[in-house]
């Protein structure tokens, strides 16, 4: 089975290999696609971001409750 070092290597090295399969064979062949990968790419790492903003807000709002009441 796995490790979850395992596991985080693996994805790391996946994103790598889909950023230079992108940046070496479509982009050169289809800008469009390169400005709508790049779109999402912004989309979702923008939302991922304000997720766990909301994640951390929320953890430290009931831990101040917590240490409160």
């Amino acid at each position: 089975m796995a490790t979850v070092t395992q596991l985080v290597a693996e994805l790391l090295r996946s994103v790598v290999d889909l950023v230079v399969i992108f940046a070496t064979e479509v982009a050169p062949q289809d800008p469009i696609g390169l400005l709508v990968f790049l779109a999402g790419a912004v989309l979702t790492t923008v939302a991922a971001g304000f997720l766990g903003l909301l994640a951390v807000g929320a953890l430290l709002d009931a831990l101040r409750d917590a240490v409160a009441g």
